[in-house]
């Protein structure tokens, strides 16, 4: 997932969010602080029981689901470093056709197989890399009194990391974009000690100093960046040899290297006995068309209205999103299975699964399908084994009056969205859905033995597909895993992933796709009830909280809207857009505001 928000068009209210942190009033009622009533538990509003809507789909998804096939081609994609229209991602994109040909899309009526060539863009493949150090005289001198006496030729130049496959887990030390190099500097620790020829060495972002550093004469960057909250769970530490997954601009790019942190201390120490470094990179750029793919099931009723679920290819993880590719696959393949077998019903509405870059994958399934998008959810890092990474699953909703009022239930993630800038809100249903869909799966897997699944959701945070169609007033949502301390590092490899973790998570998203592409009338009466449960929490949380009346309305005029939305997909009526919400005057928060 590539958490790099750009700001989205904002309207009147959006422009509040500076002023809408959580309140510290009254706490909820305990019935409201509780999970939702499961073992394990959901971590949000309770849902009602029932054996519709979601409930329909889980079982027959759980049984069909080839756990095998999904991880065999997740380990597959996380065998390369897959950058847009590389090699890596070509190859991958190859691996998710074959899956999906070989088990009859493209091949059997009904179910679609296309792929989209949008225009040429870079495909930038890293071939190998190396960072030396070549012992300057200070530090030869301070050996030789030690009695280390140094040995002719290149015996003061020590490799100290490198890749020669871009298998390799040290593949990320070169960010996406950096150019090809082969030179020597000394070690410039900060940008104020950048001086024409040096090599700066930080622990800032690339991008954060690449302006500055070309500006001063650094003739190349090494980073040990890592985010602040990719901190290891188990107290191991084992954060302290991850290396980043960065990018850089192409355009305005020096040579860079990421390095992990205790790399980044060793040289710190070795900048202050003379130590130069060596840098070495080898990278092979070639314009290529970028390719998404559609795996589509064509609705039996109403096919003109669509359903997306979507899983980037791109990337140099396994849990991000090697995995979430090889989840939806399999995904599509299980319900085709399916239907094929008479075990499930075509749905009323049609189902595409979307596989393509991060970001481009929902632009493309806009602007190159034909039919009305009716809601989109978005498969990203959802494999994470909670027991290795520390991360849990998670529902991030779309645009909600959440994003103008935090209030009790709700809290952000470590990577809090909470400041950045929302679109149009505009009320809809899927996030009941969803959120239906995860505590099905809980039931069904206790009920098999299969022990307990903790969930939870958070208001949106942005920085995904979903995005793309928040912003055109289409439901969407991400299910994801968080805080994972692999997140964007070389860490993020196959051990990380949990295959049971992979099958769950994908059947909750596949049976929410299902609720809504065949939602029935028999499932409304759940999903109202679910929504009255949300609607009391919200409201009572207002009045504890005193955030006024203007969290009130909207928060009444969102359960308004979603109530109409979920009425008319059950009844196969089609979903008119409805008139986004606006707050016309700053809300105001009971307490003293947080962070």
């Amino acid at each position: 997932m590539n958490r790099s928000l750009a700001l989205l068009g904002v309207t009147g209210a959006a422009a509040l969010l500076g002023g809408c942190a959580a309140s510290s009033g009254p706490p909820l009622p305990e019935k409201f602080e509780q999970r939702s009533p499961v073992l394990g538990g959901h971590n949000g509003p309770p849902v009602d029981q029932g054996q519709t809507g979601t409930a329909r789909f889980v079982n027959p998804l759980l049984d069909d689901f080839d756990t095998e096939a999904a991880i065999s081609i997740a380990t597959f994609l996380d065998g390369f470093y897959r950058a847009p229209g590389n090699d890596g991602y070509e190859e991958s994109v190859e691996r998710v056709i074959a899956a999906l040909y070989g088990g009859g899309f493209g091949a059997s009526s009904g179910f679609d197989l296309s792929v989209a060539r949008p225009s040429l863009g870079p495909g930038w493949n890293p071939v190998s890399a190396r960072i030396s150090a070549v012992a300057g005289e200070r530090a030869v001198a301070e050996a030789a009194k030690r009695g280390v006496k140094p040995r002719a030729g290149s015996a003061r130049v020590v490799e100290f990391m490198g890749f020669e496959n871009p298998s390799d887990r040290n593949r990320v030390m070169l960010p996406v974009g950096a150019p090809s190099c082969d030179l020597q500097g000394s070690i410039a620790v900060g940008l104020t000690e950048v001086e024409p020829g040096r090599v700066l060495l930080t622990d800032r972002p690339l991008k954060a100093v690449q302006r500055e550093a070309v500006e001063g004469g650094a003739v190349a960057i090494v980073s040990d960046y890592i985010l602040p909250y990719c901190v290891d769970p188990t107290g191991d530490k084992r954060d302290y040899d991850a290396v980043f997954c960065d990018e850089v601009d192409p355009m305005e790019a020096i040579p860079s290297f990421q390095v992990s942190p205790r790399l980044g201390a060793a040289l710190r120490n070795a900048s202050k006995v003379g130590t130069q470094l060596k840098l070495e990179a080898k990278v092979r750029v070639e314009a290529r068309p970028l390719r998404t793919i559609f795996a589509t099931i064509e609705g039996a009723e109403r096919p003109e209205e669509v359903v997306f679920i979507l899983a980037h290819i791109d990337g140099a993880g396994a849990n991000d999103n090697a995995a979430g590719a090889g989840g939806v696959a399999e995904l599509a393949l299980a319900m085709k299975r399916q239907i094929e077998a008479g075990e499930l019903a075509r749905p009323r509405r049609s189902l595409c699964f979307v596989f393509g870059t991060e970001q481009g994958a929902g632009a493309a399934a806009m602007e190159e399908t034909d039919g009305q998008p009716v809601a989109a959810i978005v498969a990203d890092m959802i494999a994470a084994d909670a027991t290795k990474t520390g991360a849990m699953c998670l529902l991030e909703r779309g645009w909600d009056p959440a994003n103008l009022f935090l209030l009790p239930p709700d809290e952000h993630t470590p990577w809090d969205g909470g400041e950045e800038a929302v679109g149009e809100i505009v009320p809809q249903g899927l996030s009941i859905i969803c959120r239906e869909a995860l505590i099905d799966v809980s039931y069904a897997e206790a009920a098999r033995g299969k022990g307990s699944w903790t969930t939870g959701e958070h208001p949106w945070e942005g920085g995904g597909d979903h995005d793309v169609f928040l912003s055109r007033g289409v439901a969407a949502a991400l299910i994801w895993h968080f805080t994972d301390f692999t997140f964007h590092t070389s860490l993020d490899r196959m051990d990380m992933v949990d295959p049971a973790e992979l099958r769950r998570t994908a059947v909750a998203i596949g049976a929410a796709a299902l609720a809504v592409a065949d939602a029935q009338p028999m499932d409304l009466e759940r999903h109202l009830d679910t929504l009255n449960l949300e609607r009391r929490a919200r409201l009572d949380a207002v009045v504890r909280a005193e955030a006024g009346p203007e969290a009130e309305q909207l928060w009444k005029d969102w359960f308004r809207g979603a109530r109409f939305w979920l009425k008319a997909l059950t009844a196969g009526e089609p979903l008119a857009p409805a008139q986004p919400l606006r707050v016309e005057t700053a809300p105001t928060t009971g307490g003293e505001a947080e962070g």
